[in-house]
């Protein structure tokens, strides 16, 4: 809708524990206005530094969700935990950062007046140039069908 985070908040658009998520990745500058971190914060420590877990906040999973079907969050890597010693072990887990630490804020806000279709058909250009040999149906089968 053309909003970013903070717009979206002080119109009431976000939930409180949705705010609480997003404050983590966030810094200020000197200015006082908000820069986007892109620090590596496993989404696993994300939580704890959000007060989500044992004790705290509930549904850590399905508010991250929600911010990223919003566009708010994005995963953009993944990393194994490590242990006391930096060895790492266990399964892969997810990077959450805003899209404006990964692309810029610019890149991000270019894109709010553009309509579902033309974003819908700058990923599918977008795929193609990654993956030449996909073919439309297994795009759409990613992406979704062309919207209206």
């Amino acid at each position: 809708d053309g909003y970013d985070f903070d717009s979206a908040w002080e119109d009431s658009k976000v939930n409180r524990r949705e705010k609480l998520i997003m404050d983590c990745l966030t810094d200020t500058d000197s200015d006082g206005d908000i820069i986007w971190t892109d620090k590596q914060i496993l989404s696993t420590e994300l939580k704890q530094l959000a007060g989500f877990g044992k004790g705290g906040e509930k549904n850590f999973q399905g508010i991250t969700t929600e911010l990223m079907m919003k566009t708010y969050l994005v995963t953009a890597d993944f990393h194994r935990r490590r242990n006391k010693k930096g060895a790492e072990y266990g399964m892969p887990v997810s990077v959450l950062l805003p899209p404006e630490a990964l692309w810029g804020y610019d890149a991000i806000t270019s894109a709010y007046n553009e309509s579902p279709y033309e974003s819908w058909k700058r990923i599918v250009y977008r795929i193609k140039q990654l993956y030449p040999d996909a073919d439309k149906a297994e795009i759409i089968k990613l992406i979704g069908k062309e919207p209206k």
